[in-house]
């Protein structure tokens, strides 16, 4: 199995996770990326251009990430996360559960392009709106999805067991923003919520992993 990215959590962290809760013996292919300024997306990639002109790459319609697995090419973040789940038993015991967890997973989506358009605005209107953001609409957001969580197991979001939206949750609130501090703090009025972000941060696989992973800018 190998997962091939940027030098970057972004898009593959998500599955990187969910790789090392299961131990799962993987290549962590990470082309060399260097961003030189994040406002005109000038960024140097080098042999991830070439390897686009070479045709290396259409398997993904030159995209990234995508997760190679017996000559097979599975391209979109989303459906990579969602065949690791599956292939872990981490989607659920039926298909309502999995309905349920990619429900969850969704909703995150939908907060993650929230926030991107708060980041897109200039100067003091950019200040104004990420304090906003982490003191008023991301803990409103959080309290709506705290209601959907698992009322079986105060542990996990859907069923008894770790599941795929346990581990989407733990990376968006831990690992995607910059203002971490404010993201956690976003959660204080989500008892559900942190208490799953609690226990996903507590096993020896995560720790493992945010111990020994590559430091990277993003």
């Amino acid at each position: 199995m190998k997962l091939v990215y940027f030098n970057a959590r972004g898009l593959a962290e998500t599955s990187r996770l969910l790789l090392a809760v299961n131990n799962v013996d993987y290549e962590d292919f990470r082309y060399p990326l260097k961003v030189n300024n994040w406002a005109t997306h000038d960024m140097e990639r080098e042999e991830f251009l070439n390897d686009k002109k070479n045709n290396k790459l259409l398997g993904s319609l030159n995209k990234l990430p995508f997760l190679e697995i017996d000559g097979q090419v599975i391209p979109q973040s989303k459906s990579v996360e969602r065949f690791i789940a599956k292939k872990y038993n981490m989607f659920g015991d039926n298909d309502l559960d999995a309905a349920r967890i990619d429900g969850i997973c969704e909703y995150v989506r939908d907060f993650k392009d929230a926030y991107q358009s708060v980041r897109k605005l200039k100067d003091d209107e950019k200040e104004q709106g990420m304090e906003k953001w982490f003191n008023e609409t991301l803990p409103e957001k959080l309290e709506l999805l705290d209601n959907i969580l698992c009322k079986e197991h105060e542990l996990f979001s859907v069923g008894t067991r770790l599941c795929l939206a346990d581990v989407v949750l733990y990376n968006f609130i831990t690992q995607f923003f910059d203002n971490k501090d404010g993201a956690m703090n976003a959660t204080k009025n989500s008892p559900k919520l942190l208490k799953i972000i609690s226990h996903v941060g507590s096993l020896d696989s995560i720790k493992h992993w945010l111990k020994t992973r590559p430091e990277t800018s993003f």
